[in-house]
């Protein structure tokens, strides 16, 4: 099988592991395998309720996401899991615990974290080790879930190669008492439930196996004399532009790459063009992708941050490119052997994840930035530069460049031949770090396939086993019991029916979680080879709980809401009854799903397409529709 054959094997392997399994995963590759196409992908064929979160606002912005603090709605600050003083808390490290029970959710929010199926993190190289574990203690907490991250199955992408976490040298000297290392894979829900490392390998952006091998070498630790010897080839200090335009220079920090586009900027003569973004609606911390405030010259050299999304695709993020004319606020760009483009504003939006009145994870906009998508380029950094492939670029690897970034910003361009070196290339700037290298251990590809077999028996088996779950029916009946109207209603009749609905809820939900313990462990015997004893099992248990929902549950509130409301008060009420069963008629009908499964033997890839295939909103049904009840959702409210 081709490069190009196993890579998409692969992609369709983990496809296969987010739609049909709970396995969490950890995506890698070098860049420019298509991690970001794999993503899309995945977001276009799942039909789990998923959310896209990233740890800058650009990478969100990159990912059609959200930041992880908008998500979480996290204070600044790291996070320690564990007590700390009264100094350290001052310094801004919180406790993981009491920063998590002091959090305040809306209702609305802790309905998206119930609903949650797939969470997925892009760009988590540079998501550090506590987030993770704050991330896990939020959803443990909130969907009232002690498995690892509350039961969401977790995809996190990104290569640990590229740009590494951010912390600061004085919260680390804390935080390095309780981690490792500040990686996400040092997060201690991460070391007790260890991910599934899937590599995509086959490199698109680059094209020459001689460069692809260099990158290989440096990226593992293992680079050659030759291949050191080959790279220094492209050491021209003296180098000058043959052409209009400039090889852009890749810096590591945000100052001297600034030093250096105004420097570059005031040498031209001419007027200064000032042109100012238009933000509308709420962008928080997401951060902005084009300049707030962008000032242009003719002659400028700059970069598009943007894809054309029109049908000549004439500009892609990271063209390099010079503003050839300025004339009562019409931007003419230049390239060499190309038409010239006249320039047109684009804009970038900002998005939240909700619920919808289906229950379905929607992202609604909620703010948008329009700008010319252009910024001065003869220099970027190596953070700006992220996700961008440049024809030419200037390195100087001998200037404040830390150990892993020289990887990082040589893998920016495309062959070796655009590559120019200011200051020649040592082992000691091509280090990486020890800690990713023994981490890294992704699975065979042949090995995935008997993992994918294994996985998508354990899903099947959760999946029957949630049918039966009753632990969302409290939810539905808090709501009820602390709705202002009802307690301003204060009706003893109405207070009695509540608490015999929670107790009889209660009840119900610890006989499930026995019958569920008893289910688990006859599957771990007998697997589904034997299916006669599972089938023989569940099919009692539908029996029993159709009739006993129905009977302690449905029925009085049935009762209830057949009684005439005499004032809106009561009308209110009515209304949140209502609501309330048709959560009740769902779970009704999720445990029929159950049984459905196991009527007669079918093959488990049979069954994942047929989830997919009946996944529909859960309706409501008239009082008396008990009997043959349709298919409803297996997203589970």
């Amino acid at each position: 099988m081709s490069n190009s054959g196993t890579s998409n094997h692969i992609s369709d392997q983990v496809l296969s592991f987010i739609n049909y399994t709970n396995q969490n995963i950890f995506l890698t590759g070098k860049a420019g395998t298509g991690k970001t196409t794999l993503l899309k992908k995945i977001k276009e064929s799942t039909s789990k309720k998923m959310a896209v979160i990233a740890p800058t606002g650009v990478a969100a912005m990159n990912a059609k996401g959200t930041t992880i603090n908008s998500f979480f709605q996290l204070p600044p600050g790291s996070f320690y899991p564990g007590d700390i003083s009264l100094e350290n808390l001052q310094a801004g490290i919180l406790s993981i615990q009491s920063m998590v029970s002091d959090l305040s959710y809306s209702r609305e929010k802790i309905s998206l974290f119930h609903e949650l199926e797939l969470l997925v993190i892009d760009e988590v190289s540079m998501v550090r080790c506590d987030l993770l574990d704050v991330i896990d203690a939020i959803l443990r907490t909130v969907r009232r879930n002690n498995l690892v991250f509350g039961g969401v199955q977790l995809l996190l992408i990104g290569d640990l190669y590229q740009l590494p976490p951010v912390t600061k040298r004085e919260d680390w000297s804390f935080l390095s008492h309780a981690y490792a290392s500040p990686y996400f894979f040092d997060a201690h829900a991460i070391r007790k439930n260890p991910l599934l490392q899937v590599e995509l390998t086959t490199v698109y952006r680059q094209t020459e196996p001689e460069f692809i091998n260099i990158l290989n070498d440096i990226r593992n630790n293992q680079i050659t004399e030759q291949s050191l010897a080959l790279l220094n080839q492209r050491y021209d200090p003296l180098f000058s532009a043959a052409n209009e335009l400039n090889p852009i220079i890749i810096t590591s920090h945000n100052a001297e790459a600034n030093a250096i586009n105004n420097e570059k900027l005031n040498e031209l003569a001419g007027e200064e063009y000032v042109f100012e973004g238009e933000v509308s609606g709420e962008f928080r911390d997401l951060g902005l992708q084009a300049e707030q405030t962008l000032k242009l010259k003719a002659g400028a050299q700059i970069m598009f941050i943007k894809n054309d999304t029109g049908d000549n695709r004439k500009f892609y993020n990271g063209k390099i490119g010079r503003v050839k004319s300025i004339q009562d606020g019409t931007i003419y760009i230049s390239f060499p052997n190309e038409d010239d483009l006249l320039l047109e504003k684009t804009s970038w939006q900002s998005f939240e994840y909700k619920t919808d009145p289906e229950q379905e994870i929607v992202q609604q906009q909620v703010g948008e930035f329009s700008q010319y998508p252009i910024k001065l380029a003869w220099a970027v950094t190596i953070h700006k530069s992220q996700g961008l492939t440049f024809d030419s670029a200037i390195i100087d690897a001998g200037k404040s460049f830390v150990a892993g970034q020289v990887y990082v910003a040589l893998s920016r361009v495309r062959t070796l031949d655009g590559l120019i070196l200011k200051s020649k290339i040592g082992t000691e700037s091509l280090r990486s770090n020890t800690e990713v290298i023994n981490y890294m251990k992704p699975a065979k590809p042949e090995a995935l396939n008997d993992l994918l077999l294994a996985e998508q028996e354990a899903f099947i088996l959760q999946l029957v086993l949630n049918h039966f779950s009753l632990s969302s029916l409290p939810v539905g009946l808090e709501k009820i019991a602390t709705n202002p109207d009802v307690l301003r209603w204060n009706d003893p009749e109405f207070k009695t029916l509540l608490a015999q609905l929670k107790k009889s809820i209660n009840e119900l939900i610890g006989l499930s979680d026995r019958f569920q313990s008893q289910v688990r462990q006859l599957h771990k015997q007998h697997g589904f080879k034997d299916q006669e004893i599972l089938q023989s099992r569940i099919a009692s248990a539908d029996a029993y709980f159709r009739k006993e929902i129905t009977a302690l549950v449905l029925n009085p509130v049935n009762r209830h809401i057949r009684i005439k409301p005499k004032n809106k008060v009561q009308q209110q009420i009515q209304h949140l009854l209502q609501k309330f069963r048709q959560g009740i008629d769902s779970r009704i009908s999720l445990i029929q799903l159950a049984t459905t499964f196991l009527n007669e033997p079918i093959k488990q890839t049979d069954y994942l397409e047929w989830i997919v295939k009946h996944k529909a909103p859960a309706k409501s049904k008239p009082d008396n529709a008990l009997g043959n009840q349709p298919p409803v959702s297996l997203q589970l409210f």
